[in-house]
């Protein structure tokens, strides 16, 4: 068995776990709180994420066989999801989150006094229904123990870069502008998009025993 294209995974990892979507809402979310708060919040959400997609990885194939799914059938319904973020990302419409948390979340995390870095920050906007796709299906990829610890490290690495996207969310959002994220939220959903298209077009072969021709 070949091994697992990392690349790949990696990218498609990353674009799920978007900085750059994560910015303006953490900024808009922890406007009135001061330095240390938001430091906390930032820190409990990349933990957050971090063992949420651990959990997708090493139980995610569990849930699905306690289901009867096979991983090709998830596949199919990962790649339309997908897909469809993809497709909201590369269109990058103004007030619109991908598909990633209601308003109904967004507006009770700003006026109750709940943890705000695992809901709405950690899960659904980063580790979302879309993201843990992924993880699952990356980690049926990754059927060896030196490449599924490739990919916790991956994970890890990802859940860091969160970490400090939010630590320093207003220089960043500061440098790169509202039209600096704009576009760059538009090129990464169009590599979301071929991404999609191959989760669809592996399961689909999969899911009816399909063989392309070389």
């Amino acid at each position: 068995m070949h091994d697992p294209n990392y690349i790949k995974i990696t990218t498609g990892l990353f674009i799920m776990l978007n900085p750059f979507v994560l910015i303006p809402v953490f900024l808009g979310l922890t406007g009135g709180m001061g330095k240390s708060q938001k430091m906390k919040v930032a820190f409990t959400c990349s933990i957050a994420i971090f063992v949420i997609m651990m959990i997708s990885v090493f139980g995610g194939h569990h849930v699905l066989s306690f289901f009867g799914i096979t991983i090709n059938d998830f596949r199919i319904a990962g790649g339309l999801l997908i897909f469809l973020m993809a497709i909201s990302m590369a269109r990058a419409k103004e007030h619109e989150n991908g598909m990633r948390y209601s308003d109904k979340e967004h507006e009770e995390a700003k006026t109750k006094d709940s943890n705000i870095a695992v809901v709405p920050l950690a899960i659904p906007l980063m580790a979302g229904p879309a993201a843990i796709s992924v993880s699952i299906i990356d980690a049926e990829l990754c059927t060896t123990f030196s490449s599924r610890l490739i990919l916790v490290l991956i994970i890890a690495g990802l859940s860091l870069v969160l970490w400090v996207a939010m630590a320093l969310a207003e220089q960043i959002g500061r440098f790169l502008g509202h039209t600096g994220q704009q576009v760059l939220t538009r090129v990464m959903g169009l590599i979301l998009l071929a991404l999609s298209i191959e989760f669809l077009v592996v399961g689909i072969q999969g899911a009816f025993h399909m063989t392309m021709s070389q």
